[in-house]
């Protein structure tokens, strides 16, 4: 009987709503919903779906169309909306709230310095770990243009984010003081290209060393003992000689120097010193700070 009046619910509930999923599941999931007292039935799209879930990624500046127009037509299940630091009150973002009033989207908010490329990036992806097993999209067409590289190079940096740019049709009435929504037309992917992240040795390289002062190869050595990344690797020797310290430090070091343009080498022998590059800071903020 439960089942025969839980599939005649699930029935006359969804057969009127444009819901992209498969009916058998909904069937089979809704039992969960009616055993949660005070429940809203706009809310049972949320409950019925639990992975794969169309999650966005949206900076927010001076669009609202832009913002709401991707999440309404993509279907958008959660909402991250990520807003600059101590823009706490913002009359764009009451305008898209009420404009996604009622449509079946969970709105976060995640707040950061939005003219800090590092800091956006390491959110980017501290949403994507959180939420990881999703299906994931960042609108690259909205927020500064900080936000919009740290939207790509995620991209670039997690197979699981999918950028999307939106355009808009200008018109002459764009430059009103009033808030309105812009005309827009339809979004469009963006093609994602691979960065080869360096190993994990070089990483470790760079965060032990200083862009000035730089560090000596022998105190190098001793730090990088310790984390195991140099280690005695010929089990038929009992002795762990110098030289073959120095030999896996310099295996590290040549492509570091010739390759990456990570470290410059400076002085010869014992009094030799190893500095980080700017491109060695530029690597450690992007795939070690940033790296989740």
């Amino acid at each position: 009987m439960f089942d025969f009046v839980t599939r005649f619910f699930a029935y006359h509930t969804f057969k009127d709503m444009d819901i992209n999923y498969d009916f058998v599941n909904i069937i089979n999931n809704i039992s969960l919903v009616c055993t949660i007292n005070n429940i809203k039935i706009n809310d049972i799209r949320g409950m019925v779906m639990t992975d794969n879930l169309r999650i966005h990624i949206v900076p927010i500046g001076y669009d609202t169309t832009r913002v709401t127009e991707p999440l309404i037509s993509k279907k958008a299940d959660r909402a991250y909306f990520i807003r600059h630091r101590g823009d706490e009150e913002s009359s764009y973002y009451d305008y898209i709230k009420k404009e996604l009033d009622g449509k079946g989207i969970e709105i976060r908010e995640e707040f950061v310095d939005i003219w800090d490329l590092f800091e956006c990036i390491q959110k980017f992806k501290e949403i994507v770990s959180r939420d990881r097993g999703n299906h994931f999209y960042v609108n690259v067409s909205t927020g500064s243009k900080i936000t919009a590289m740290a939207g790509m190079l995620t991209s670039m940096l997690t197979s699981d984010v999918e950028p999307y740019y939106v355009h808009i049709v200008y018109s002459p009435q764009k430059f009103k003081k009033e808030i309105k929504g812009d005309k827009v037309k339809e979004s469009s992917g963006l093609p994602v290209f691979g960065i080869n992240q360096p190993p994990a040795e070089y990483m470790a390289v760079l965060g032990l060393l200083d862009e000035q002062e730089g560090m000596r190869k022998s105190r190098l050595i001793e730090s990088l003992e310790e984390q195991k990344i140099i280690e005695q690797r010929d089990t038929t020797k009992t002795e762990f000689s110098e030289h073959a310290k120095h030999s896996q430090l310099r295996a590290m070091l040549d492509p570091m120097e010739r390759v990456w343009k990570f470290v410059k080498v400076e002085g010869k022998g014992k009094k030799s010193r190893v500095k980080r590059t700017p491109q060695g800071s530029f690597a450690l903020e992007m795939f070690g700070r940033a790296n989740v």
